[in-house]
């Protein structure tokens, strides 16, 4: 057995290649940046898996005096961790019924029968369900129903090639449409609390996303033609004929009818997640007081107590626990989701990771690290905030296409909004531009797990990846630049630092 030499060294060389920060500096901040920067080469590497290096803080903070135990471990389940718990939850309960896979199928029979129009057929489900179920569940599900359409259509390796591809891109494009679509969407949207009236919320997060999914899967439908077909370009919008009898079309309302008629058990999970999308909106839809204003209470002091996105996604799932999914003929039966699938399938990792960012940044708070890191990037004010922004996309595309995008944003985040707090530029221009950019790596299986769950399918190289991936990942980036410069300009006031903005964060003077 191969002994994992470059592993174990890694481990033991990396905390003493930064030690001197430690022992040579007197100052919690440089002992704070040693954590950030073990756990980043931890995390880039994947010395350790990712959840076990997420929870270093818990260890590193309290040993090196940076913050207690008790204050490094709260950070670790926030009410943005349990909105997505609950989130995740609703999502098994989707698999669970097999609603997503009826989605998917019944979109497949609508697009056709042509090669171009069945991977468009699987990039719109595919797309649309990444963004409220984990795109690596997403990705899963699809790949077997793309294998079986496959084997009709007697492609070629580099057809195939580019139908395993557009299944994975699509998952990482339609991931970024909602909030709880990936990790990174709710790490930025804890990362803005700081910030109490910022205009991101559940309905704005969506009209300013979906034009970019719409668009950017339009850019990754026409790319992957002339990448792998080499086809016309005036061919691409051709309407092609559409075969009812073709075998392709048999193969996919075969699967279709062996759901059988739609159940109580879907139906109920449908209901219960709309349901939910709806209060969602509602909170603070912005155009009318919300829900959570309404129901808010006030402290004989004068504060009042939130009501966060968590609360109602916590009441749904107890209901998906309370429901049975059967209940006329069988009322005592299993619940709509039962606790044995959530402890088999649910991903808990996730939470944990999300957490050790959230730890990262806590400690770079409370040492003043993120008040020196903003001070440092002061230098670089005379530059226009477009090309500080460009610059910070491509950094972190770079960065996402070796780590997770969970890891990458929970880095590059907090260091962003120290920036723009101290350059005077509108802190959600550059979140939002670097948060979307993690999402949107294209180039290596490792990047994300749609990415490698396609790769480890079978057919496909890394040459074809990185070639194909490397043009996506600038034009992702372009359309980002075009939505944040055109309508989200005028929806976030973009231009100009808003007084929501103009905040002291709570804790930046109490430094160690």
């Amino acid at each position: 057995m191969a002994i994992p030499w470059f592993r174990w060294t890694a481990i033991l060389a990396t905390p003493l290649l930064f030690s001197p920060l430690v022992f040579m500096l007197d100052d919690a901040a440089a002992r704070c940046a040693y954590v950030v920067l073990v756990m980043a080469v931890f995390w880039i590497l994947e010395l350790l898996p990712l959840p076990v290096t997420a929870l270093l803080p818990v260890v590193m903070f309290p040993l090196l005096g940076i913050a207690s135990t008790n204050q490094t471990a709260v950070v670790y389940m926030k009410g943005t961790q349990m909105m997505y718990l609950g989130s995740l939850m609703i999502a098994l309960a989707v698999e669970e019924s097999g609603l997503h896979r009826r989605v998917a199928l019944k979109a497949l029979l609508l697009a056709g029968t042509s090669p171009t129009r069945i991977m468009l057929g699987f990039m719109i489900p595919t797309a649309f369900l990444s963004m409220w179920i984990s795109n690596a569940a997403t990705a899963a599900m699809m790949v077997p129903i793309l294998e079986a359409v496959l084997l009709e259509l007697g492609l070629t390796a580099k057809q195939k090639t580019m139908m395993m591809l557009a299944v994975a891109y699509s998952a990482n494009i339609g991931g970024t449409g909602t909030i709880i679509g990936t990790p990174p969407n709710l790490i930025l949207m804890e990362f803005m609390t700081q910030y109490p009236d910022h205009p991101l919320n559940f309905g704005s997060w969506m009209i300013f996303t979906i034009p970019s999914v719409l668009l950017n899967l339009v850019i990754l439908w026409v790319v992957l033609q002339l990448y792998f077909m080499r086809q016309d370009p005036k061919q691409l919008f051709k309407k092609g004929k559409n075969n009812p009898d073709s075998q392709v079309t048999k193969v996919i309302k075969a699967r279709y009818e062996d759901l059988g008629a739609m159940s109580f058990h879907e139906i109920g999970v449908l209901g219960l997640f709309s349901t939910l999308v709806v209060i969602w909106f509602m909170r603070k839809p912005g155009f009318l007081p919300g829900w959570a204003e309404a129901l808010q209470w006030t402290k004989a002091s004068g504060s009042v107590v939130s009501i966060g996105s968590a609360t109602p996604t916590i009441i749904i799932v107890m209901l998906l626990f309370i429901i049975p999914a059967n209940p006329l003929k069988d009322p005592s039966g299993p619940a709509l989701l039962q606790w044995d699938a959530v402890q088999r399938k649910f991903p808990w990792g996730i939470i944990l990771l999300m957490g050790g960012g959230f730890a990262l940044a806590e400690g770079a708070k409370v040492s003043c690290l993120t008040n020196q890191i903003g001070a440092a990037l002061e230098g670089i004010g005379h530059l226009p905030p477009p090309l500080i922004l460009l610059v910070l996309c491509l950094v972190t595309s770079v960065v996402s296409q070796i780590a997770s995008n969970s890891a990458t944003t929970s880095m590059i985040v907090p260091v962003v909004l120290a920036m723009a707090q101290s350059l005077k530029i509108n802190p959600a221009y550059l979140a939002l531009g670097v948060t979307l950019t993690a999402s949107h790596a294209f180039m290596l299986p490792v990047s994300t797990p749609p990415n490698a769950i396609v790769f480890t399918a079978g057919g496909l190289t890394i040459k074809d990846m990185v070639g194909v991936g490397a043009i996506l990942n600038i034009l992702c980036i372009s359309t980002t630049f075009l939505c944040l410069h055109t309508y989200g300009g005028v929806m976030f006031d973009l231009d100009t630092v808003p007084l929501w903005a103009n905040v002291t964060v709570v804790g930046s003077t109490m430094c160690l």
